[in-house]
């Protein structure tokens, strides 16, 4: 079975947390401005569409990024849940330039820890992987590895500079 092409989809999933000495509501404000507002794809040169969806009750967008006028990203964000109390956030994103398709359902929150906030995401992604040669479960499991280790890498470096960017700021 494949996404498209000859691509074998998988489900790569990946925890990410770091304590940050700031208060949770200042984690939660960011997390709404980095995703809701899309501020943090502004930051890092993404066009956002708004996109009126009546099924995405909590918003949605289109957001890409061009590079010698070409587009090499384009994604469509839906805000599944907010939770104010809970300091919890989710969305779906569909990679449409991504050979072989991938879908991220991420949840960001901001938990209160003594003195400080933990900041987690915990990420569901379905992702075609290339099966143009013979895959065993193996080679599957080695690709899903790598794509786990990538991810777990740009997670962890993420959390690094919002910490760094809060707590130097505070």
């Amino acid at each position: 079975m494949s996404m498209t092409g000859l691509y074998l989809p998988v489900t790569i999933v990946n925890h990410a947390a770091i304590d940050i000495a700031v208060p949770p509501d200042r984690v939660w404000r960011l997390i709404l401005e980095h995703f809701v507002d899309a501020q943090r794809w502004r930051e890092l040169g993404y066009c956002i569409e708004p996109l009126d969806d009546p099924a995405a009750v909590f918003g949605s967008y289109r957001m890409w990024l061009e590079q010698d006028d070409k587009v090499v990203d384009n994604r469509v964000c839906h805000i599944t849940e907010i939770d104010d109390s809970a300091r919890r956030l989710s969305l779906f994103a569909d990679y449409l330039s991504q050979p072989g398709g991938a879908q991220v359902y991420v949840t960001y929150q901001a938990q209160e820890i003594a003195g400080a906030t933990r900041y987690t995401m915990d990420c569901h992604t379905r992702a075609g992987i290339d099966a143009s040669a013979k895959l065993d479960k193996a080679s599957v499991a080695t690709a899903i590895a790598a794509i786990k280790s990538h991810s777990d890498t740009h997670l962890a470096g993420f959390l690094a500079r919002i910490k760094t960017r809060l707590e130097g700021t505070e």
